[in-house]
């Protein structure tokens, strides 16, 4: 699989974090309530940002759509804060409805860390670059914090 490795100083993003019966629901909820147009007053783009921070024995997702953000705290929204990190980069381009971002982070998980040198160390990134139902096509940067395995 390719990737880029990336180091990254502390950063931290603001936005709409909850635990939902699946994956995805997160995006529902930002959708549905407003929040999207608020952060777009308040930042001047779009929720672009889905943190993962983990999954329930249930299902249930702990997700966050957020937008990286310099400022204060803003009334009805989470600040998450990641510290100086090296980050995987990988790519999903493609049809949605090929469910090409599922089969990245299937790939990923299945085929990739487990024979790598790398694992996860906190919530994860996917960066909706496109996102276009109509059009059926998605580009989405899956952002990975990583540090080395132990021997």
């Amino acid at each position: 699989m390719e990737y880029t490795i990336m180091e990254r100083e502390a950063f931290k993003v603001l936005g709409i974090r909850r635990i939902t019966p699946y994956g995805g629901g997160t995006w529902a909820v930002v959708k549905g309530d407003g929040s999207n147009g608020r952060i777009q007053e308040l930042s001047g783009r779009f929720f672009d940002l889905g943190l993962c921070f983990g999954f329930g024995e249930d299902g249930s997702n702990d997700y966050m759509c957020a937008v990286e953000w310099e400022g204060d705290e803003a009334e009805g929204f989470e600040i998450f804060s990641f510290p100086p990190a090296v980050w995987l980069i990988f790519e999903a381009k493609g049809r949605i409805s090929d469910h090409v971002l599922g089969n990245v982070w299937k790939r990923i998980n299945q085929e990739f860390l487990p024979n790598s040198k790398y694992v996860k160390c906190m919530a994860t990134i996917e960066k909706y670059v496109i996102w276009n139902e109509a059009e059926d096509y998605c580009h989405v940067e899956i952002q990975i914090p990583v540090k080395l395995k132990k021997s």
